[in-house]
């Protein structure tokens, strides 16, 4: 086995999340400037003389029997954690995405993350090694869940069981263990060329949060005795060169993307800027900048430039798969044109005026062999 200790630094604003949506006034509630997770058990149980129905038949929430009385914030049964930030609506039911969490609200980064953007690297690093050629439409399958997949196929393996990644265990990363962690509430927006629209707000990661965990090798599945069935021998050092190949990948991006905030009509000044500087960032070979959980993108997804250098087949996909996502009102797509047309950013209230401020995701892995 290879061991390598791994540490991972959060760069902008990082959400990855579990799935569930949190509700005002039934989850959280906002409170001076702060967003207090609710431990409904502990309110309803010593409020239950309240939970009486009004005359419209509605029950007390658990956020208004809170807010009933200020003197219950001060009592820390009542809440899982607090996070800096609020919900920009007001309304019950309005709607923050959860963090994924342990069993004790610490945040925590899970290996498959992180393992899944390091494929990612390699699919697109390996791609002209392994002499991908797209011929067809049919080289993609007809599967929108399993799009790509038997060009995925010749990279990495035939099947699960032969799969090169079957070496790569990826651990959780883990940080500052408290409930509720370092974790802020973001508030985000999608943004095309001309406006940001469509706000949403998030359980998020500052920038500068270290995590720590492990990646391991499997130096077994690349003996002898195991090349005549797996076959893997020929691209073990594709792991070898695992941090070079991740940035490899993520410098192509990082100069896409600053072009595309750079020619943006809408003032994303303060994000282009942020790539600019990730851009001419000095790293060594055991580093690199990689862009994990929600706010990825499709292109930090999939083989991304490699399916766009036949213009005329990749509209072709963008319409079978339905990708291209507008308003009725929004033009038709013709061959060439910018995809995907949005980002997702956090965003801050400037003069009454939302105003982007970063990219979600970005972060500096670190590798250090250790065995």
């Amino acid at each position: 086995m290879s061991v390598f200790a791994v540490t991972v630094q959060t760069l902008s604003p990082l959400h990855i999340g579990d799935g569930n949506s949190l509700r005002q006034d039934f989850d959280f509630v906002s409170h001076e400037g702060r967003t207090w997770r609710l431990n409904e058990d502990a309110i309803l149980r010593d409020h239950e003389a309240l939970l009486r129905p009004d005359p419209s038949g509605h029950y007390p929430t658990p956020g208004e029997l809170v807010l009933r009385d200020k003197a219950n914030f001060r009592n820390a049964a009542y809440f899982r954690y607090v996070l800096p930030g609020v919900a920009r609506s007001g309304k019950t039911y309005a709607e923050l995405r959860a963090f994924i969490k342990d069993a004790n609200d610490c945040p925590y980064i899970p290996g498959s993350s992180l393992k899944g953007a390091l494929r990612t690297a390699l699919a697109w690093t390996g791609w002209q090694e392994v002499g991908i050629r797209m011929k067809s439409r049919a080289d993609v399958g007809n599967s929108k869940s399993w799009a790509a997949q038997p060009l995925e196929r010749k990279i990495f393996g035939r099947d699960p069981n032969h799969d090169l990644l079957r070496a790569l265990h990826v651990s959780d990363l883990f940080g500052k263990q408290k409930s509720g962690g370092t974790l802020m509430v973001v508030n985000a927006q999608v943004l095309t060329p001309k406006k940001a629209q469509s706000p949403i707000e998030l359980e998020a990661l500052p920038g500068d949060i270290t995590f720590t965990g492990s990646i391991t090798i499997d130096d077994a599945l690349f003996a002898s005795f195991a090349e005549g069935e797996l076959h893997f021998a020929n691209r073990r050092h594709w792991l070898n060169e695992l941090a070079l190949r991740a940035q490899k990948h993520s410098q192509t991006r990082i100069e896409q993307l600053t072009g595309w905030f750079e020619r943006a009509e809408e003032g994303y000044h303060s994000i282009a800027a942020f790539y600019r500087q990730l851009g001419a960032a000095k790293l060594t070979a055991n580093q690199a900048l990689i862009q994990l959980g929600w706010g990825t993108g499709w292109d930090g997804k999939t083989f991304g430039s490699h399916l766009q250098t036949d213009a005329a087949l990749f509209e072709q996909l963008v319409s079978d798969f339905r990708l291209h996502k507008a308003s009725k009102d929004s033009p038709r797509r013709k061959i060439g044109d910018a995809f995907p047309r949005s980002k997702r950013a956090a965003m801050r209230v400037k003069e009454g005026v939302a105003v982007a401020t970063a990219p979600f995701g970005w972060v500096l892995l670190e590798m250090e062999k250790v065995g």
